[in-house]
């Protein structure tokens, strides 16, 4: 990627896009809905059991293993709940990567560079591209619905008319900065890295994002801009 001086922190195991997505869906898994779901089910187990149990007119009474696996059922219950959300957006966002690093993979044969998923202190890039039109943190961002994208001066981003959810502009400033600074670290080079956000779903750009230092772009864009060699800046 770059003339190395050290090691690099980031690049020394490449990922595949996406694949922190699919961790946090896994830890979620391990930690949180297999242990309510087989807690249920054994109690359930163990309420059926001594069921029988007493109706072959054994002394053993199911209903507190009844009462157990009823309040098993409801905790799991709110529990599965809860994560539904997490693991629709997680599942949406994983798509979202997807898409896009299938489009940065086909500049490899123009001579780019691209590198998924860089895991660091607390949070990930989800992409970085290094080509003739300099280098790119970017930042993936899957929105359902549909309309234009259009950036309000001391506002923020707009989505058909609504604020976006969170603060992706200052999310890419971030993860540009921290790519330059380890650039510098392990390279000993400076580097302008641009922030860039691409939008996943059925949006449109309003406009070309000149009041803001970080460029907005949807996924149907990323090949024609950078396979023509442009510099969305």
């Amino acid at each position: 990627m770059f003339p190395k001086k050290n090691s690099s922190q980031f690049l020394a195991a490449p990922r595949l896009a996406g694949q922190s997505l699919r961790d946090e869906k896994e830890r979620l898994t391990d930690n949180r809905l297999i242990p309510f779901y087989f807690s249920t089910a054994f109690l359930w187990l163990l309420w059926v059991v001594t069921e029988l149990e007493l109706r072959s007119h054994q002394p053993l009474r199911p209903k507190a293993f009844l009462f157990l696996a009823i309040v098993a059922t409801g905790v799991t219950t709110i529990v599965f709940g809860r994560l539904w959300g997490k693991f629709r957006n997680l599942n949406r966002g994983e798509r979202g990567e997807l898409l896009v690093a299938e489009q940065l993979e086909e500049l490899r044969a123009i001579g780019f560079r691209c590198y998924h998923d860089i895991v660091l202190d607390g949070f990930n890039i989800d992409h970085v591209v290094v080509g003739p039109p300099g280098v790119f943190a970017i930042e993936t961002k899957f929105r359902s619905g549909s309309g234009l994208i259009e950036f309000r001066n001391g506002q923020g981003i707009f989505m058909a008319g609504r604020p976006e959810e969170g603060n992706c502009l200052k999310q890419a400033r971030s993860n540009a900065a921290t790519l330059n600074k380890l650039v510098r670290q392990d390279a000993g080079i400076e580097v302008f890295v641009k922030p860039l956000v691409v939008f996943v779903g059925d949006w449109k750009i309003k406009n070309a994002w000149r009041d803001t230092d970080v460029r907005v772009i949807t996924a149907d864009d990323v090949a024609i801009i950078f396979s023509a060699r442009i510099s969305p800046y």
